[in-house]
């Protein structure tokens, strides 16, 4: 099991991160969770669904990048295929540490580091590296421009949750989700994923009144009809499958 290291400048100070490149064996899913505010970006280039978390049980928004586990049809020989590149894989390799001291290393933890929305890694990560990339800090341990965008990136995520959980929210209150079973046709045979979830066009179209007036005003109507339009992109997928 990977031994995550909260970050330091003491502990890290030499460390560079390789941009441009994607090396690690995190960006290698098939699925990516996403957020509300970048769905105008995702929707003229991946899948959009739904999928129930298998830790908290909690619907989340996600891209589709892959039809099987581990398998992800926008990355190349290290290199993203797609001009936009969502946020939680922007973020990688860098994890935001948890208080569950476990799955981090006790010597960090014990230097006195602050442990709430701390920045974990796995410094023994190909994407990182002390001799190529950008630094993560400066000769004063001060924190780089490089590490400061991360930082921030992540501030980004935890706000944009909030907004995410809301319209998710109202979407399972009105009932406007179902389950799908998304049917693939390759040229090594057929694949099936039964564990998405798609926008109930049904449930939809029948909103009416004050409930059709709120979902509008809270942004869930746009997001159905994003995700209802990214299907197209399924075609695509399929193609770099069969290559």
């Amino acid at each position: 099991m990977t031994k995550l290291q909260l970050l330091s400048p003491q502990e890290h100070g030499q460390l560079r991160i390789i941009q441009g490149e994607y090396l690690d064996p995190s960006f290698a899913v098939n699925l990516s969770t996403v957020m509300v505010s970048e769905l105008a970006f995702l929707a003229h280039e991946y899948p959009l669904f739904f999928y129930k978390s298998a830790r908290s049980g909690e619907f989340q928004l996600a891209a589709l990048l892959g039809f099987e586990s581990g398998q992800n049809l926008f990355l190349d020989n290290g290199n993203w295929m797609s001009r936009y590149v969502p946020l939680d894989i922007q973020r990688r390799p860098f994890q935001l540490h948890v208080p569950d001291a476990s799955a981090v290393n006790h010597a960090s933890i014990q230097t006195g580091v602050p442990t709430s929305g701390h920045l974990a890694i796995d410094p023994t990560s190909p994407q990182f590296s002390e001799t190529k990339g950008e630094s993560l800090y400066n000769d004063d341990s001060s924190a780089t421009v490089t590490l400061l965008h991360y930082q921030t990136l992540f501030s980004h995520l935890l706000s944009a949750s909030e907004q995410t959980r809301s319209v998710i929210a109202t979407l399972v209150q009105h009932e406007l989700l179902e389950a799908i079973e998304l049917n693939v046709t390759l040229k090594n045979g057929d694949i099936t994923l039964n564990d998405l979830y798609a926008v109930n066009v049904k449930k939809l179209n029948g909103l009416t009144g004050e409930t059709l007036q709120a979902c509008h005003d809270k942004g869930v109507l746009q997001v159905c009809h994003l995700l209802m339009s990214s299907g197209a992109h399924l075609e695509m997928m399929i193609e770099r499958a069969n290559k």
